[in-house]
Parts: structure tokens; sequence; C-alpha cells
């Protein structure tokens, strides 16, 4: 066990902490999440989601270690790239960014568990259940939180609503569920309290 190369993933992951989510910046959100607090939303979203699904009649195989890691790990590069917005991916190139955050993980994780960027590579990859769970996670959490902030009267979140992607259930029956819920809240503008 390397202590030191541990302790200095463990550094760097600690900066997400402080690392605002850039996209409700944009939208003029007043101290936004943290790309942590974002994170730890994803894994729970991953992992309600996957035992959703275990509970089907006739579930498929999920590996719920997987989709946790994948969970985990899809946002740790930007403690070193930062949270790049949507807007500014577009003028840069998605597969530029996505470039970048690969080498960037790759840093983070090569003394301590190289197989780590693997799991990001399968996550990015979107072709197993594990991997599409995690990304419509990634998407649950966003329009939630943006449902939060627009009833709270905080921002301009108007092109959250009309990008389908952030619709893309994935093929999932489950998620679609919660995505439609998600969208009846915001247009009946209420989100109940969770005290």
């Amino acid at each position: 066990m390397d202590v030191d190369a541990i302790l200095t993933l463990l550094r760097r992951a600690d900066l997400l902490e402080a690392l605002p989510r850039t996209g409700y910046l944009y939208s003029r959100v007043p101290q936004p999440e943290s790309v942590a607090a974002h994170s730890y939303g994803v894994c729970l979203v991953a992992l309600l989601l996957t035992d959703t699904i275990l509970k089907r009649p006739d579930p498929p195989e999920v590996d719920r270690a997987m989709v946790l890691e994948m969970a985990i790990l899809h946002d740790l590069a930007e403690a070193m790239t930062t949270d790049i917005p949507s807007p500014i991916k577009r003028f840069m190139g998605r597969e530029h960014v996505k470039e970048g955050e690969r080498r960037a993980l790759e840093v983070m994780v090569k003394d301590v568990e190289p197989r780590y960027a693997s799991v990001w590579d399968r996550y990015e990859a979107g072709d197993c259940l594990e991997s599409r769970i995690v990304h419509v996670a990634d998407s649950i959490q966003m329009m939630l939180k943006v449902l939060q902030y627009e009833v709270a009267g905080l921002g301009d979140l108007r092109r959250f609503w009309k990008y389908a992607g952030n619709f893309d259930d994935q093929g999932i029956p489950e998620a679609k569920a919660l995505l439609e819920r998600i969208r009846e809240h915001h247009e009946a503008g209420d989100w109940p309290s969770g005290l």
C-alpha cells in the first residue's frame, strides 16, 4: 500500500467539495451545490435505482458494486479539470474535454488503483446497464437539484428543462418514471419539503 499516493488522491478529491457546479453559476444560482455534493447525490440515486430495478419480477443482472464505483468515479477528474459546463464543452468539443478528463483521472489513480481508469472508461462508453444507470442517475440528481433551485426562486434554470438530453431515461423504465414525476413537479411549480 502506497500511503502517500492514497493521501494525494484523497487531497485532490477533497477539492471537489469547494468546486461549485458551474452550470448553476451560469444560471445565476447563488452558492450552488459542489461537485462533491452532486457526486454523493448521484451515488444515492444510482443505489436506489439499482435496488428498484432488482425488485422487478424478472430482474436483469446488475453489478451493484460496479454501479457504485462508476458513480463515485464519474466526476472525480473534475478535481483537476474543474466542472466544465455544457455550453463550454460544445465550443471546445466534448471529445477533447473527455480526453482531458481521462488523462487527469489516470494521473489521479495510477499510483493507487489503475483499474479505476478502466471503470471510468466503461462508464463513459455507456454500453452496459451499470453505466446507463449511472448516466441517468446523473440526470435525475441534476434535475432534482434544478427543481429545488427553481421552486426556491434561485437563478434562471429554463435551459435545463429545454434540453431533451436531461430527460434521456437510458431505456430504464424506473428512471423514466422518476424523470416524468420531476417534470410534473416542475409544471406544477412545487417540490415537497424533505423534512
